[in-house]
């Protein structure tokens, strides 16, 4: 499930980032590390990144039935332009995402963004996450 949201999260911000003009488009990644990332565009990227989950157990008998809400952490990594700032990456990402509705049977089942920090700066290439909770059911498997 992990995977797949994060796919979701990918493909929903990759296919935002068409609307932008071409000289403003940064690829999104689902990086293999992200302590050994290395910028390779040259203006930036968004990481997208597993955080965790809640949960909150249904009201239901003889089974594990919970609502989860999987935290997907949106990394901006971006030089500093004066045309485009890392700042308005991280402000479209969060426009972009929130509000989305999820396909789960719950009754807040929109993405939305929770938080959003500033995370430092080096070599010109500042960084920011924004966690995004999506809402999602569990079902004990097997039963």
């Amino acid at each position: 499930m992990i995977k797949d949201v994060k796919e979701l999260i990918k493909n929903l911000l990759t296919d935002a980032i068409l609307t932008l003009p071409p000289q403003l488009q940064i690829p999104v990644e689902i990086p293999t590390s992200i302590d050994g990332y290395k910028l390779s565009h040259p203006i930036g990227a968004y990481l997208i990144v597993y955080k965790g989950s809640t949960y909150r157990q249904k009201d239901v008998k003889n089974i594990v039935a919970q609502d989860r809400d999987i935290e997907i952490m949106v990394v901006i990594t971006a030089r500093y332009r004066e045309d485009y700032t890392p700042e308005e990456y991280l402000d479209f990402a969060i426009n972009k995402l929130s509000g989305y509705q999820t396909d789960a049977k719950r009754t807040d089942r929109m993405i939305y963004c929770s938080q959003d920090e500033w995370l430092g700066e080096e070599a010109g290439i500042w960084s920011y996450a924004a966690t995004f909770i999506v809402p999602v059911e569990f079902y004990q498997v097997g039963v």
